[in-house]
């Protein structure tokens, strides 16, 4: 199968599993939402901060590995990958059984103890996992990863339904979890072609820590990013005592940052999946590699842009619509987020770019500026300031990590900051005017739609004006590679 016709088939999969995962996370949360209250949804919100910071907390991203490296289709480099992840797995639950108790303490939930008990047994579970999906994608085979991702979350979907007409509290999201974890280590064994094993290879454990370790840390700094702010929310009655925030405004707040997280999460995952293997294979090629890294950069841009403006003049009547009037408050904060979004799937370019070159710690560096955005959350809470506050800093956080992504990207791989910055002010125009029509437009349907249909077709034609070739220059880089001249390192 030549290049072209493996990643249209690759990218048609990875769009429908996506869709299908997000669809299904998407169709739970407002089935638990409408069925329980705002209080119980911030408790399971919360379960979801402490089962990232375990992981995020241990994660050498050893997975990638097999799909950067040149021979990470060796089945010993795998054996190792997969033992190391049962060490590691093993290792998180009994971390959160030793700390269920303080973890139900810090949120002010005692009486969910058991419920953070119960979750030590996700770590070991996801741990078990068959990696042939994730080494099948060095040759654009996405199709077993995308039944494992989709599967599992729609088997979790179709059992929270039941689970929330019967419990009606935070243990319908506790079991849904579980369940979810349990089909897809089952499925990915069911898909895999190799025997299961594990192995310790002291020669791969040193190559899987030294392109690791920086993702280790990238991982602590991730959780910062991604629960940072819901972490401080839900916290901050016991960490501020002049902080106004409760688990309801948690489960407010967690509404809207699951809604706006969903579509970035999308794209983000899709060009992640589909063009890191595109750039590693060019990695020495550096005409081509500054090819396929603008189309990337043009296409994240356009799909933030796009994103955003629906999100910025129709999130906050959606929110109502799909959760109910009892999370209306939500509106506030979804602007914000929803831009806060945009720059992080912006960020996606430059990091698969310096990912595909080798330098983890790219990835690093941009999310030590993105947490500096928890020192502003930290602030607003201490003042009792609105939730809005929160989501402002965490926007300043990403605008600070992507200027410092591209950055490193030219002064360590000589990537000009060019190739991305004017798809990147194509995108931020767009999202400017749409937040004033949004403004100028807060009621009626009518001109709701009309802002955004007219700031998408505005966003797309100013695409098409800067870069005339932009289609154009996708197929020939993707499907059409030239022979470059081949950069000695």
């Amino acid at each position: 199968m030549n290049l072209k016709t493996s990643l249209v088939k690759g990218g048609f999969h990875l769009s429908l599993g996506q869709a299908a995962a997000q669809v299904s996370s998407f169709v739970r949360n407002i089935i638990l939402a409408r069925l329980i209250s705002p209080g119980d949804f911030g408790i399971a919100a919360v379960f979801g901060i402490v089962l990232q910071m375990v992981e995020m907390l241990s994660n050498i991203a050893a997975e990638t590995l097999l799909i950067q490296a040149e021979d990470g289709d060796e089945e010993r480099l795998q054996a190792t990958v997969q033992f190391i992840r049962v060490v590691r797995g093993a290792g998180n639950s009994l971390i959160i059984l030793v700390l269920a108790g303080p973890f139900a303490k810090l949120f002010g939930v005692p009486q969910a103890t058991w419920a953070f008990r119960c979750l030590a047994l996700l770590p070991v579970l996801r741990s078990l996992g068959h990696l042939d999906v994730n080494r099948f994608q060095r040759t654009l085979r996405f199709g077993p990863s995308v039944i494992v991702d989709a599967g599992s979350t729609w088997a979790a979907t179709i059992i929270a339904i039941p689970l929330a007409f019967w419990l009606r509290d935070y243990s319908a999201m506790l079991w849904a979890l579980l369940i979810q974890v349990a089909a897809a280590t089952l499925t990915s064994h069911f898909l895999a072609e190799r025997h299961y094993s594990w192995i310790w290879d002291r020669a791969y454990w040193k190559r899987i820590t030294s392109f690791g370790w920086p993702l280790l840390v990238n991982g602590i700094l991730m959780f910062g990013i991604f629960e940072g702010d819901r972490l401080v929310i839900g916290s901050s009655q016991r960490l501020f005592s002049r902080s106004v925030y409760t688990l309801t405004d948690l489960g407010v707040y967690s509404v809207a940052f699951s809604l706006t997280m969903a579509p970035a999460l999308f794209i983000a995952n899709i060009s992640s999946s589909l063009f890191l293997p595109l750039l590693s294979r060019v990695q020495r090629s550096s005409d081509l590699f500054r090819q396929r890294y603008l189309a990337c950069s043009q296409s994240t841009c356009l799909a933030a842009a796009v994103i955003s403006i629906f999100f910025i003049t129709a999130g906050g009547k959606l929110v109502s619509i799909l959760y109910g009037s009892k999370y209306a408050a939500a509106s506030t904060v979804v602007g914000w987020l929803t831009v806060m979004w945009a720059l992080r799937v912006i960020r996606v370019a430059p990091t698969l770019a310096a990912v595909a070159m080798g330098d983890t710690k790219n990835m690093m560096f941009s999310n030590s500026s993105r947490s500096l955005a928890l020192v502003g959350m930290a602030i607003a809470a201490g003042t009792g300031s609105g939730l809005v506050w929160i989501a402002i800093s965490g926007f300043c956080g990403e605008l600070l990590a992507l200027v410092t992504s591209v950055w490193r990207l030219y002064r360590k791989n000589e990537i000009p900051p060019s190739l991305c910055a004017k798809p990147i002010m194509i995108a931020a125009g767009g999202v400017a005017i749409s937040s004033f029509f949004a403004w100028e437009a807060r009621t009626g349907w009518a001109m709701t739609i009309g802002s955004w249909l007219g700031c998408t077709i505005l966003v797309s034609i100013a695409m098409l004006v800067a870069f005339p070739d932009f289609y154009a220059d996708i197929r020939s880089s993707l499907f059409k590679p030239r022979p470059a001249a081949v950069v000695e390192a």
